[in-house]
């Protein structure tokens, strides 16, 4: 849709019965403005009940984006491109969206400013998501991520220089989804408001765990047999066979020996040419001159071995031949296919250059050692040229797995149907308790959370540094681990997120009470820290974790890095949440603190139970502002080597199969911070509604 398009809607239909009324030139309204001409296309479709227009309304949207994606799919396929469909199903999505406006053309239609501003919205927005599908879902390339989907989520060492050490990220996960299943069964809501997101999402993941495609890799699959393009016309002399019967017994089978073959009439491979031409590769565009001068169907055979470390990593290959007349193909010793002596149902000549494709099954490769044999034969008849060119490109199929799925999604599969089950055993006991039941299981929650999480970092980190420290060290259980350096991967972001909110939210309630303390030693260390702390940036206070804490920690405390990280970031959340809890603290009035005094209860208690609860629900946006704040800051810490998650996407694109594809990596790590942040958000506005805070008033319900 262009942007011509809109000027002419808008000076046809918003300009014109403006001007027409305004010179008093159309007093019967003949000429529709925007409101009128879509009431005329849509006024025979049946109303939407009351009722249901929320979702018939995200239905028609929903179809329509479908619509959009499927005409820029088709618009960038080679059969459809140039045909009517694609336009065709624009003109449907776009009939989509007007029949949307329809439903709301009270509101957006209504007067010539409103009118304006909606017209040229829809442009600017179809145009934004118009090249946001068209980028994500069309020309874009994921093999990257698909290839690298673990690397990115756990870090390159759990996978590969300590050996497959995910086993240990189950535990923390099963936990993760039994409080996720616990915590929303304790709103007592209608239970498909949590399974609809939640099948969502477990859908997702599992996809997301278990796809599989195959990918020609560059650097895991180079062409066998023939090498890169060379010069055209590249002749060797050669003996070729004149008959079959020339050819020992068990020629096509990897076990033949090279040696039953007379002298001067070996294949080509493991250095079996004429002794004026050993050591040279065959190349594409080589020719094979044999000794007769008379089209004679001569033989000739190119034999070639290779091995196949990983057959798991493998779904099939890609055989290309190329050859003048007659051709056979072998592979460990299953004919491919047999095109020799005149059999012209499977001769094709005159191609561009490669004369047949085939696919090759998975079964039909081994792990190990694998031979693949051609066959080519000269023109039979006489008079004929009997240059003889025989090449080929064998490609493996790499699949973008590139790890034995099955069992990581039987594991996932379990913690999805925990956290189920977990979700339905307390929505069950929860619908129908008093809130005071209800309030105590979620601190239970909460609690358990941070146990889970200290039970996360002891699985990754035991303590103990050899076998024979502790016995939980011994290599049969939990092993000496892997050192906080080594960890990456989105993982680490959350671990440096999770740790900073809940040690950090303790210090700014310290530094809130300790700075409105009436006490000097309470009030001045609590506004040196926080100014001390606000004064600088949060990646000058990194560096200061990476370069000055281990010599001022030391021999006290020697704190890797990642410790000094959470450390540096804790300091910095609870500085910034002080401020923000000391202006929700001044907000509660001063009768609610004589209230608690006359009930007996204790300063502390005071401050903890009274005063700290109301200051939380009033700052509550802002403390969920600063959490996703402190999420993407984790980000920072890519600036000391530390495979965070973008660390890995940056990273990515050295590999050879993906140089230069710095958008796809960096793209995807940014999508997913986005998805968290917005979930906080989501949760944070949930949270709220439970508090009385979506509307004014609302103390009322709280």
């Amino acid at each position: 849709m262009s942007f011509n398009f809109i000027i002419i809607l808008w000076f046809l239909f918003v300009i014109t019965p403006i001007l027409l009324k305004y010179f008093k030139s159309d007093p019967n309204k003949y000429w529709p403005d925007v409101k009128t001409l879509l009431d005329y296309v849509f006024r025979k479709v049946p109303k939407i009940n009351s009722e249901v227009e929320y979702y018939a309304f995200r239905l028609v949207l929903v179809f329509a984006i479908c619509l959009l994606y499927l005409s820029l799919k088709l618009e960038d396929s080679e059969v459809y491109s140039d045909t009517f469909i694609p336009t065709f199903i624009q003109i449907l999505c776009l009939l989509n969206f007007a029949y949307l406006s329809y439903l709301m053309s009270d509101e957006l239609f209504d007067t010539f400013w409103n009118s304006t501003i909606s017209l040229f919205s829809f442009f600017f927005i179809f145009t934004l998501a118009s090249g946001i599908i068209n980028f994500i879902l069309v020309e874009t390339d994921w093999t990257i991520i698909w290839m690298n989907r673990r690397t990115l989520i756990v870090g390159p060492n759990f996978i590969s220089q300590f050996g497959d050490e995910i086993w240990r990220l189950w535990p923390p996960f099963y936990l993760l989804m039994i409080l996720l299943g616990a915590g929303y069964g304790t709103l007592g809501e209608d239970k498909k408001k949590f399974l609809i997101p939640y099948g969502i999402f477990c859908i997702v993941l599992l996809v997301a765990l278990g796809y599989n495609a195959a990918y020609d890799s560059e650097s895991k699959s180079g062409a066998i047999v023939s090498g890169p393009d060379s010069t055209w016309g590249t002749t060797y002399k050669y003996h070729i066979f004149d008959d079959t019967s020339e050819f020992p017994e068990g020629w096509e089978e990897r076990t033949f020996d090279d040696g039953v073959w007379k002298s001067g009439k070996t294949p080509f491979g493991n250095n079996n040419l004429l002794i004026e031409e050993t050591g040279k590769t065959i190349k594409q565009r080589t020719t094979w001159e044999s000794n007769s001068t008379e089209g004679s169907g001569a033989y000739l055979i190119l034999r070639k071995n290779f091995t196949i470390e990983d057959k798991s990593k493998i779904l099939g290959a890609t055989l290309k031949l190329a050859y003048p007349n007659y051709h056979a193909a072998y592979l460990n010793n299953q004919n491919i296919e047999d095109c020799l002596d005149e059999k012209s149902d499977c001769n094709y000549n005159n191609p561009d250059y490669w004369n047949r494709e085939y696919d090759i099954e998975w079964d039909l490769l081994d792990e190990g050692p694998n031979t693949l044999v051609l066959v080519g034969q000269d023109d039979l008849s006489e008079g004929h040229d009997n240059m003889t060119w025989l090449d080929t490109e064998l490609r493996l199929k790499i699949s973008n797995q590139g790890f034995d799925a099955t069992k990581a999604l039987l594991y996932m599969a379990g913690a999805f149907m925990f956290g189920l089950l977990s979700f339905f055993c307390v929505h069950y006991y929860c619908q129908n308790s008093e809130e005071y039941i209800i309030n105590y299981i979620q601190s239970i929650l909460i609690n358990l959370a941070i146990i889970s999480f200290l039970v996360m970092i002891f699985l990754l980190d035991p303590p103990g540094e050899y076998e024979d420290d502790y016995f939980w060290n011994a290599e049969d259980l939990l092993g000496t681990g892997v050192k906080p350096a080594a960890w990456g991967g989105l993982v680490l972001n959350l671990i440096f997120a999770t740790a900073a909110l809940v040690v950090g939210f303790g210090m700014g309630i310290a530094l809130a009470f300790g700075r409105r303390s009436n006490l000097p030693v309470f009030w001045m260390p609590s506004v040196g820290v926080i100014e001390t702390i606000r004064s600088g940036p949060l990646v000058a206070w990194l560096f200061f974790a990476q370069i000055l804490v281990p010599d001022l920690l030391n021999p006290v405390w020697e704190a890797d890095i990642a410790s000094r990280v959470i450390l540096v970031l804790s300091l910095f959340f609870g500085c910034y949440l002080a401020e923000v809890l000391r202006g929700g603290l001044q907000a509660v009035p001063h009768g609610q603190y004589e209230a608690a005094t006359a009930l007996g209860l204790t300063p502390i208690q005071t401050k903890l139970q009274i005063e700290l609860p109301q200051a939380i629900r009033t700052t509550l946006p802002a403390i969920v502002s600063m959490m996703i704040g402190m999420l993407k800051d984790t980000s920072l810490v890519y600036f000391f080597g530390i495979y965070d998650a973008f660390r890995v996407a940056k990273d990515l694109p050295a590999q050879w199969d993906f140089i230069g594809q710095h958008e796809q990596s960096l793209l995807f790590v940014g999508m997913i911070f986005w998805g968290l942040s917005f979930y906080l958000s989501k949760v944070s506005r949930r949270i709220e509604k439970n508090l009385g805070l979506t509307h004014e008033g609302g103390g009322d319900v709280t």
